[in-house]
């Protein structure tokens, strides 16, 4: 393959020229509506309230919901991703250091540490048996890292960790950045996955994947949540009542179609809005075959998206 031509796939759908996102339009957005509808019906209550966006930003806080989630079902899930953000400072900053530290708290060796992001596991196992509010601190600070990572410059200058850019960072001061609020919000965050979609999660016996990219992620920059033994998963934290807009039911499905070679053996795609502990699934066929007002082959959709990026 070519290298990436466009993307993230995130921002190709929030983009209503793109052709991307014109592409799932024509082909799913004719029984939109109706799925919407149902969606809509089945979800209840707000569970876990928004935190005062003044004293936790909202973005850091769903990066450390993201890795909270992945430490409840991995013992040591890869930092990769981290990690390269605490390069972003350099060595003179000791970023990389103190995440090694706190990865060494938490259990985590310096090899699981630097695997492969979304490496495969044998799933469902124990997730990470870490003090919850060394953990929660510790997600908050790789959530900040992340940010880095993926943004760099653009969030350089407002990001906590601009203190160390010049030094001083150390495991003890990475964990003391995490709000109290964020502490509360993540607490609330673990009972909702504890009693809601790790039970639910529990019975998917086979291949799980934290963070897997895809083979069109070559094409556009696209990495999902949650692969659980077929069903894949999107995390959303937003306290807004969940509606299943374009964008939300046009990321699964992109995330499903980048998989070009059918590598993650997707039978299932599913939307967890963890602030109303709320889990819509969908057989992905059916889903597909109910937007677009028709039966379609999955495989001969994987590859019109596949030509139309190699021809961007």
């Amino acid at each position: 393959m070519d290298p990436v031509t466009r993307g993230p796939l995130t921002a190709e759908l929030a983009d209503v020229r793109s052709p991307v996102r014109r592409f799932l339009d024509d082909r799913f957005g004719n029984g939109l509506r109706e799925a919407q509808r149902r969606y809509r019906s089945e979800c209840h209550g707000l569970v876990v309230p928004a935190a005062d966006r003044r004293e936790a930003s909202p973005g850091t806080l769903g990066g450390a919901a993201d890795w909270l989630l992945r430490f409840l079902l991995h013992p040591a899930p890869s930092l990769e991703l981290a990690i390269t953000g605490a390069g972003f400072f350099g060595a003179r900053s000791g970023l990389v250091g103190a995440l090694a530290e706190i990865a060494g708290s938490l259990g985590i060796t310096s090899a699981a540490a630097t695997s492969s992001g979304g490496a495969a596991f044998d799933g469902p196992i124990a997730g990470s048996a870490a003090d919850p509010e060394l953990l929660d601190r510790a997600c908050w600070a790789l959530s900040l890292l992340t940010e880095l990572f993926r943004a760099g410059s653009v969030v350089a200058t407002s990001s906590p960790l601009r203190r160390f850019r010049r030094g001083g960072a150390s495991a003890a001061a990475l964990l003391d950045l995490a709000p109290a609020v964020a502490l509360d919000q993540l607490a609330a965050f673990r009972y909702v996955y504890e009693t809601t979609l790790i039970p639910q999660l529990a019975g998917r016996v086979g291949r799980w994947y934290l963070g897997p990219t895809f083979s069109g992620s070559e094409l556009m920059r696209a990495d999902a949540d949650l692969i659980a033994a077929g069903l894949l998963i999107d995390l959303k934290t937003a306290a807004a009542r969940p509606s299943l807009g374009v964008r939300e039911a046009f990321q699964v499905i992109g995330y499903a179609l980048l998989d070009f070679d059918d590598a993650y053996r997707l039978t299932d795609v599913g939307i967890f809005s963890a602030r109303y502990a709320y889990l819509a699934r969908w057989e992905l066929q059916a889903l597909l075959d109910e937007l677009a007002g028709q039966v379609v082959s999955l495989p001969d959709i994987r590859e019109e998206l596949r030509a139309l990026l190699l021809a961007s």
